[in-house]
């Protein structure tokens, strides 16, 4: 099994591609903000003052990077600025967070696409988690 094929094939059913948000992505990151705030107290209190609209194009700009992250294997300037807006001194999104958003993330994604199965759960999870340990690495630093 080929990870990155198999989750470029599901991340196009789930959310689509191009530069936009498509009606399949709108659905996408609905849903997913659903399952992520019901997670965990902590999370709508994080998320009280913000434009969910565009918190919604923040998130696909913050995949987009966690994806760069895994494929180029090297941070960006924009993954850097995600990183310092998120750590301890600034939204402060605590590392134990991630493994909530993570696990909403594969929620949404075994709830919305029609071929999932246990590998294509293990390609989002490679995927990502690269990004979300640096993530969780600049915290505190």
């Amino acid at each position: 099994m080929n990870l990155e094929e198999t989750f470029g094939s599901s991340y196009q059913r789930v959310i689509g591609q191009g530069v936009g948000i498509t009606e399949r992505g709108q659905s996408f990151f609905t849903r997913f903000y659903e399952i992520f705030f019901n997670k965990s107290e902590k999370i709508p209190e994080k998320f009280k003052n913000t434009d969910m609209d565009q918190q919604v194009h923040m998130l696909q700009k913050g995949m987009y990077q966690l994806i760069t992250f895994y494929l180029l294997k090297t941070d960006s300037d924009q993954l850097q600025a995600i990183a310092k807006s998120h750590d301890k001194l600034h939204l402060d999104i605590e590392p134990e967070l991630y493994d909530v958003w993570l696990a909403s993330l594969l929620q949404t994604v075994e709830e919305l696409d029609p071929e999932y199965h246990a590998e294509l759960r293990l390609a989002w999870e490679v995927v990502m988690t690269p990004g979300i340990l640096y993530l969780k690495y600049h915290y505190d630093n």
